[in-house]
């Protein structure tokens, strides 16, 4: 992702200096997380950062290149810390019970118990994640210069259910895939708004309904 999106702020050259970037670009997501992106202007953030209203001026004299940073970062935490290890579970586990012969029903509920203890994990522990990624998102479709961001972020979670599609045995993963993603996101903002719906069974109940549709029969 790096080698394909440039940050759009002053480069720094020593670790100190990056260090104050980074703290720069934290504040700002905390206050896109609990106030939105229009309350990101430099003195807010600085305040946040607590760092001089200067520091946030040299590296970003534009407010919206900061903001522009803020989801770049997000996305490569995101992607690196969320995204991938989530992944990783999930092939191992269809790679087990290929090589067990599982059945089907197993299989899926298996993968409805994954999904849902991931999908409760980020509304439980990392809430703020799921509200940036609806901010990045929304941003995206504003902000041209994040559209290539955004559209590289969707990409590798597309890949990431094209590849267990694929390994499950659908006829059709690309669509598949679509499927299971635009599920999840749907239910994850409905989840953010109405949290007390975040029950285990009723994550799992849906999941399941998803999979049961999905997974091919043997």
């Amino acid at each position: 992702m790096t080698s394909a999106i440039r940050y759009q702020g002053r480069k720094t050259r020593r670790a100190g200096s990056e260090q104050r970037r980074q703290a720069i670009l934290d504040a700002a997501l905390n206050i896109i997380v609990t106030d939105g992106i229009r309350a990101v202007r430099h003195r807010a953030v600085a305040r946040e950062a607590d760092v001089p209203l200067s520091a946030t001026t040299y590296y970003f004299k534009d407010i919206s290149d900061l903001i522009a940073d803020a989801f770049t970062l997000f996305a490569e935490r995101a992607l690196e810390n969320v995204v991938r290890p989530f992944r990783d579970q999930a092939f191992a586990l269809i790679q087990e019970f290929q090589g067990d012969g599982a059945s089907r029903e197993t299989l899926i509920e298996s993968l409805a118990q994954v999904t849902t203890a991931f999908m409760l994990d980020e509304l439980n522990n990392r809430r703020d994640h799921l509200i940036a990624e609806q901010a990045f998102l929304q941003e995206a479709i504003l902000d041209p210069r994040l559209r290539e961001l955004a559209d590289l972020y969707l990409e590798e979670m597309g890949t990431l259910l094209v590849g267990a599609c694929e390994a499950i045995g659908s006829p059709t993963p690309e669509l598949d895939a679509e499927v299971i993603h635009a599920r999840i996101m749907a239910l994850e903002v409905r989840l953010l708004t109405h949290p007390e719906l975040a029950s285990e069974a009723s994550v799992k109940t849906r999941m399941r309904h998803l999979l049961e549709k999905l997974v091919p029969h043997d």
